[in-house]
């Protein structure tokens, strides 16, 4: 078959997109010929790869299992090419990117200005606490908060964050941990309603019956549940700094913290990275480095 990289890359493209006539818009080229470089994809083959009616276009069994396993391929194939060109040209291409949502909202400012800056790149961003499943979801690369590295998949360690607790004004004068422990909690969501709170200091480490009030899934709820006071809980300090420049925050028992979390930048496959995908991690490191509470092993 002629043409068998052009015709793949135009399968890649309808199954991205979902539409015929949409992957031809985006190619530049007649819905007819699109058609025929899929039909004769599959007659090379033997292989049905996409359903497809007046109004509905599916990727079969077949069309998905090789749309994941031949799309890392041609993106191999792209990023060879792409070292013999000057470093100013390599950033474009996609980049699906999945960012807790606390630390999303950190980050998003300067990945907005890398976007800005260079046209031909592509980002997807997810804020997202949820742990999605990299290679289902076309997925790059993910950035995980873990007290120990994701199972199963390629990561790499960026930073350690510090957890301390917070509270309001009003409810921040503690002496102990057995106020602590008499005082209303704001918890994540994740964590079983009725599980300790486990805190560690510079030599010991204690676990914590508490009353856990409210919950959320996700860093935004949890911050501004504590800025209205109802509670206590622990936050990453990146996250509570403004609050905390600004007073409506205030450290609780600073001698005492929740466990440090490490942040991990995952990918599906260790195998092949895109250098551009690498570049926005070392360019993620380096704008974590302009946060407190962020540490480096090196």
């Amino acid at each position: 078959m002629k043409n068998k990289l052009n015709a793949i890359a135009t399968f890649l493209r309808v199954a991205e997109v979902g539409s015929f006539s949409e992957a031809a818009r985006q190619a530049g080229m007649k819905q007819s010929a699109v058609s025929q470089q899929i039909a004769a994809l599959e007659e090379e083959l033997g292989a049905v790869l996409l359903h497809r009616t007046t109004r509905v276009m599916a990727l079969t069994e077949q069309g998905e299992r090789y749309r994941r396993q031949i799309a890392p391929l041609l993106e191999a194939m792209q990023e060879v090419e792409s070292q013999l060109r000057p470093r100013l040209q390599q950033w474009r291409g996609r980049v699906h990117m999945q960012l807790p949502s606390g630390l999303g909202q950190i980050l998003l400012p300067h990945l907005l200005t890398l976007q800005k800056d260079n046209p031909d790149l592509n980002l997807t961003l997810a804020l997202d606490d949820r742990l999605s499943d990299l290679v289902s979801e076309g997925v790059d690369v993910a950035l995980r908060l873990s007290s120990e590295p994701p199972d199963a998949l390629a990561a790499r360690v960026l930073a350690r964050i510090e957890t301390p607790l917070f509270a309001a004004p009003d409810l921040a004068s503690i002496k102990s941990l057995a106020e602590l422990a008499s005082l209303p909690h704001v918890r994540f969501s994740g964590i079983t309603q009725t599980a300790p709170l486990r805190l560690v200091s510079d030599s010991e480490a204690v676990e914590l019956v508490v009353n856990t009030v409210f919950r959320a899934n996700s860093s935004e709820g949890l911050l501004q549940a504590l800025q209205a006071g109802i509670g206590v809980g622990g936050m990453q300090l990146p996250l509570a700094e403004k609050a905390l420049q600004s007073g409506k925050l205030v450290r609780v028992l600073p001698g005492w913290r929740l466990p440090d979390r490490f942040l991990y930048a995952v990918f599906p496959d260790a195998r092949f990275i895109p250098w551009r995908v690498r570049r926005i991690v070392e360019l993620i490191e380096t704008f974590l480095k302009e946060n407190p509470g962020v540490t480096f092993s090196s």
